[in-house]
């Protein structure tokens, strides 16, 4: 903050800068020892723009009057968002504490325990007969063989199918890592908002990684709720950062791993792994994070 002027009279002080901020310039004034008002610039890079305009500066002027006009509306409307925010953000904190007893929200609840039943059902992803009913693609018989059906299916009749391999996983590793992260992210999101929304967020993060992970990939047999659960990473780690109305942050340690897990399912070095999966889910939760935030209108409306 650098001091820009005085002046000896209060009301020209606030005129000035009130005309100041219309401009773009944001100041604060104090009274000296000596009496005077000082005019102090917050920005000093910004200290070209406030002389050049104190050359011009007429307190009596018609264009200063209306400036300064426009600074107490601009200022008044500012106050009202601050305060409108303040007041969301008591409320969710207030919804937070009054369901800090529920351990797990009611559509994390319903996820998790599809997951299990058709983890047992399909023999932890070893029925293959079974796996086939919640697979992107239908089985098909041919001459050949038991071979991947085309994608036109979900289109004709098995809709579901755009959602169904979520819920499969492959071994115990794979759902308890899955089913862990999603009982912590999907409850906090329930929390924050509603089962709908999670539900909903669930729904869309699922069928849109699936489909990339086919376009990608092709015919393949992948399954797994990671790609939801990068999805939910995502969109709470982005939206922490864009809305400080949100009350929860992803450490930047954990921010750290999960993007290198990414990178190194693509190395292959861990595995045959559904990496549009879950560069799709990370994808979603990150635009949906940033869209939800209000930081793109906070940033046009500037």
């Amino acid at each position: 903050m650098r001091m820009l002027t005085t002046v000896a009279d209060e009301n020209d002080a606030k005129i000035l800068c009130d005309a100041l901020y219309a401009d773009g310039v944001a100041t604060t004034f104090k009274e000296t020892r000596e009496g005077s008002i000082a005019i102090w610039v917050h920005d000093e890079t910004q200290m070209e723009q406030a002389r050049a305009f104190l050359e011009g500066f007429d307190p009596s002027s018609s264009r200063v009057a209306e400036m300064a006009k426009q600074a107490r509306a601009r200022r008044k409307k500012e106050a009202k968002a601050d305060e409108k925010l303040r007041t969301r953000t008591e409320k969710i904190r207030e919804q937070i504490e009054a369901k800090q007893n529920m351990r797990i929200g009611t559509v994390t609840t319903g996820l998790i325990a599809i997951c299990v039943v058709v983890f047992f059902l399909t023999d932890m992803g070893k029925n293959m007969a079974m796996v086939s009913h919640f697979t992107f693609l239908p089985p098909v018989v041919t001459p050949r063989g038991l071979v991947w059906g085309d994608v036109s299916a979900i289109w004709q009749g098995q809709p579901w199918r755009l959602f169904t391999p979520m819920f499969l996983h492959f071994g115990f590793m794979h759902i308890l890592f899955n089913m862990w992260w999603l009982k912590d992210l999907g409850t906090a999101i329930e929390r924050v908002f509603s089962a709908r929304y999670l539900l909903v967020f669930v729904l869309v993060t699922a069928a849109f990684s699936h489909v990339l992970e086919y376009a990608m990939s092709g015919p393949t047999t992948f399954g797994g709720m990671s790609g939801v659960v990068y999805g939910l990473f995502a969109f709470i780690w982005i939206r922490g950062r864009l809305d400080p109305s949100f009350p929860y942050r992803i450490p930047q340690q954990l921010v750290t791993f999960m993007l290198i897990w990414l990178g190194l399912g693509f190395t292959g070095w861990v595995g045959p792994i559904a990496n549009w999966v879950h560069s799709g889910g990370l994808l979603v939760g990150a635009v949906w994070g940033v869209i939800s935030s209000g930081y793109v209108q906070r940033r046009l409306g500037r």
